[in-house]
């Protein structure tokens, strides 16, 4: 199938920075939701509280469990001089046993992005100031933007993901640019009567507002931030009222939150990100009256899967699937398993963006024009929407 080459101009609109959220939802069920019933037709406005009352039996909510690392390091060199290393993924999951760098603990390395990456050479160790015992060698680029990184804690060099949690004291959460990590951390700690000025306790009352309720596949470097919004009242309410709940497990990475710096869509490299949905995940899926992806991410995992399941090879439809995917939705694209989608709004010129497009059609923009007139709040701390697929003319 080709797909229309696409100017990302068509993908720009004008983003106040008063309507970029900094601050989350409290109660993160609070989040307004602009519910978009399909085209001509005026959107509602509610409050994700409402979810359960908008769906039904016969649905069947599927949601991202991954977890967020600690993934951001503030570290300095031996000079003194400051840098910060946002891991992405142990190299062993992206290249396998075929990757190979001239360096004896090559399966132990990380792909990272490095600040100030030019200014810092091969071999160069960066140290932790909150944990002394966390050290980060910065090897050979991979790409453009990414390194390949040893970190170590102690004597213990970091081979995956399990054991990201060793750096909860040296690593934070890695937000996004576009929020102000000290409103943020002083808000929340406010709300939860801990000391802003205790820097470990507000930054791990960040850390726990920065993932989901029902987080549990550690790994990604940054959240399914819809799923955010869901709260364990609001998905115990969703299961009285006969909704069904089923999960997957993507790991968020660049391919989620790179920027599009390309004119044409069609020249923009997707990122691979590591997926798996389970076959009970799937039968649920095709069981279902309608499927209801909370996020991006979750679509792109089920979407990569359903497209799996339909190459050949042996137990296709019994067996979980996962793997790697740079599936890259944009207009034109068929969707195979997604028909509704809980979702934030998305900054301008991004693939996310493209991917809302793809599934509701050019209205996006009236809807993202609506909610700006109507005082929601953007990105990944922002409100939602919940739209339902657009089928092809």
């Amino acid at each position: 199938m080709s797909t229309p080459r696409l100017s990302m101009d068509e993908f720009d609109y004008e983003l106040p920075s008063s309507a970029i959220a900094h601050v989350p939802a409290d109660p993160r069920d609070s989040a307004r939701l602009l519910v978009d019933p399909g085209p001509c037709r005026a959107p509602e406005h509610r409050q994700v509280t409402d979810l359960p009352s908008l769906l039904g039996p016969g649905d069947l909510l599927v949601v991202n469990e991954t977890r967020v690392m600690p993934a951001r390091l503030p570290l300095r060199k031996r000079s003194g001089g400051a840098a910060e290393v946002l891991l992405l993924e142990p190299l062993a999951v992206e290249f396998g046993s075929a990757h190979r760098i001239a360096d004896p603990d090559d399966n132990r390395l990380w792909a990272a992005l490095v600040r100030p990456s030019r200014r810092i050479a091969d071999g160069t160790v960066l140290v932790s100031e909150r944990d002394p015992t966390v050290r980060v060698v910065v090897g050979e680029r991979l790409d453009r933007q990414r390194r390949a990184v040893h970190v170590l804690v102690g004597e213990t060099s970091l081979a995956d993901v399990s054991q990201a949690r060793l750096l909860e004291r040296a690593g934070e959460a890695p937000l996004p640019p576009y929020i102000d990590p000290d409103k943020a951390r002083g808000a929340i700690a406010q709300r939860l009567g801990v000391d802003a000025a205790d820097s470990d306790a507000a930054r791990a009352a960040l850390a726990d507002r920065y993932q989901t309720v029902y987080a549990r596949s550690d790994g990604s470097a940054a959240a399914p931030t819809a799923g955010l919004h869901l709260t364990a009242r609001v998905l115990e309410a969703l299961r009285s009222n006969g909704v069904g709940i089923a999960t997957v497990d993507l790991t968020v990475g660049l391919a989620t939150f790179a920027p599009v710096t390309a004119e044409h869509a069609d020249e923009h490299e997707m990122h691979t990100e590591h997926y798996r949905v389970s076959a009970q995940t799937l039968a649920a899926c095709a069981a279902a009256e309608c499927v209801v992806a909370v996020g991006t991410t979750t679509v792109r995992a089920l979407e990569a899967a359903a497209r799996q399941r339909q190459r050949p090879g042996p137990a296709a439809g019994t067996t979980d699937v996962c793997g790697g995917t740079d599936l890259f939705l944009r207009r034109g694209a068929e969707f195979l398993l997604v028909d509704a989608m809980l979702t934030n709004f998305h900054m301008p010129r991004s693939s996310l963006l493209l991917l809302i497009d793809a599934f509701i059609g050019p209205r996006w923009r009236d809807l993202y024009e609506t909610a700006l007139a109507k005082g929601y709040r953007f990105l990944s701390f922002g409100d939602a929407m919940l739209l339902r697929r657009t089928p092809p003319s």
